[in-house]
């Protein structure tokens, strides 16, 4: 389990997922390590499906969207993700971010945008 004062990282192994669950505003290091250690934690537990709640996310700095576009989705492709699901409310000041990330990411995997984790 990964654990800082911006993000939590764990294994739901009932769901074969990873979670990670946005705490609070984060960029750079602080913003690419949970996502590393999520990863990482999907290929060891051969996990299907990535759950980001981001009930509590941020608009990302631009240089973390590069980060995220060049370096972190190719290899999140090649790994045993076959499912990404964002929690997030409709009224949500991210949803049209989030909107536009799972249209990209629908050509990779199956996406799905949730208002509670209790829908999965």
């Amino acid at each position: 389990m990964y654990n800082s004062k911006y993000c939590e990282v764990l294994y739901l192994e009932n769901k074969n997922a990873i979670l990670s669950k946005w705490k609070s505003y984060c960029e750079g290091k602080d913003y690419q390590e949970p996502l590393e250690y999520g990863l990482e934690l999907a290929n060891k537990n051969k996990a299907t499906i990535w759950i980001t709640d981001a009930t509590n996310g941020f608009r990302s700095q631009e240089s973390d969207n590069l980060w995220l576009a060049s370096e972190f989705s190719p290899r999140a492709i090649s790994s045993t993700i076959k499912t990404i699901i964002f929690i997030i409310t409709n009224n949500s000041e991210l949803y049209d971010e989030i909107l536009l990330h799972s249209n990209i990411l629908k050509q990779f995997f199956e996406v799905k945008i949730l208002s509670s984790i209790d829908e999965i």
